[in-house]
């Protein structure tokens, strides 16, 4: 979700004393198991009844079948992953783990900056961080104005004083802010 160098994400399940990843990305079948079913389910809203859900896939199903084959075959690799003693032990559950990697407020202000005023920065990281906020997939409404802003120049930008307050709340080693 938005650029690469701001979010990662894994999906899995948690079997046992083990992570297990829902798709290998070394794995093209498993790949094109994701692209077949961001295509074919990704406007599906599964959090409904059981029963609407199955009926919903059973659409998608009849719909094109060829998803059939692909979601087998991915579904037999995701079983070998998991293991015999995985799938035995009842205590499968999904666990997903997502990784941000935040800029550096400084960067954040001058891409900003440049992005307000409609210019291209020279320097590369800056040009690197204005593409970053502009590809931004976790955007809010700053609480003064009403304007969407993507997270960085929330919380680099517009909430210092509440970064302040932070820090003296939650201080980090090391900061000599």
């Amino acid at each position: 979700m938005g650029d690469a160098r701001c979010n990662r994400s894994a999906y899995g399940v948690s079997a046992g004393q083990r992570w297990v990843p829902l798709l290998d990305d070394h794995e093209p079948r498993d790949l094109r198991a994701r692209d077949v079913f961001l295509d074919r389910f990704g406007g599906m809203d599964f959090d409904r009844s059981p029963a609407v859900v199955l009926g919903s896939c059973m659409r998608v199903l009849a719909r094109h079948p060829a998803v059939a084959p692909v979601a087998v075959g991915w579904a037999v690799r995701f079983a070998r992953r998991v293991g015999l003693g995985g799938l035995c032990s009842r205590r499968l559950r999904g666990m997903t783990f997502v990784v941000h990697a935040f800029m550096d407020a400084d960067v954040v202000q001058a891409a900003w900056t440049a992005q307000e005023n409609g210019v291209t920065p020279d320097d590369p990281e800056v040009r690197a961080a204005m593409e970053r906020l502009q590809a931004c997939s976790y955007a809010m409404a700053h609480p003064d104005d009403g304007r969407v802003v993507p997270a960085c120049v929330q919380h680099a930008i517009l909430d210092r004083e509440e970064n302040r307050r932070l820090l003296t709340m939650l201080p980090m080693a090391g900061s000599n802010q």
